[in-house]
């Protein structure tokens, strides 16, 4: 049975935040799906029009996704603190739950989501008996 991961804040206002407003980075939300043989990520972009805005980064334990946004995102609060921001680009990296094979990776991008399908790495490894 699969089990699925997912990022929750353990306190909303610490210094996690899912947005740097001076760079106009904003956080995609992110699902992890963790299954026998693989990991399915989904990341959802609204906002993000075509496949060659995206561009994704692998390693065995990381991945890295960035994105340019085909409007911008504007954020207004007047209140005790006002603040004004605007994001530009999705930008995203985190540590895989296991390792993966990055190049046998495939991705998609299908209505606003990203799904990425990570094989693991083998865990089995075969010996030559001298």
């Amino acid at each position: 049975m699969p089990k699925k991961l997912s990022r929750i804040p353990a306190d909303p206002f610490s210094c996690d935040m899912m947005w740097d407003h001076a760079d106009g980075n904003l956080e995609p939300l992110t699902e992890i799906t963790d299954n026998e043989n693989e990991l399915i990520v989904k990341v959802d972009m609204p906002c993000v029009k075509n496949k060659e805005d995206i561009e994704v980064v692998l390693t065995e334990n990381t991945v890295t996704v960035e994105a340019k946004m085909c409007k911008v995102v504007q954020y207004e609060h007047w209140g005790t603190f006002q603040r004004e921001s605007k994001f530009f680009r999705y930008s995203k990296t985190f540590t895989l739950p296991a390792s993966i094979e990055p190049e046998k990776s495939k991705a998609r991008f299908i209505k606003n989501v990203l799904e990425l399908r990570l094989p693991k790495r083998g865990l089995h490894h075969k010996i030559k008996i001298q």
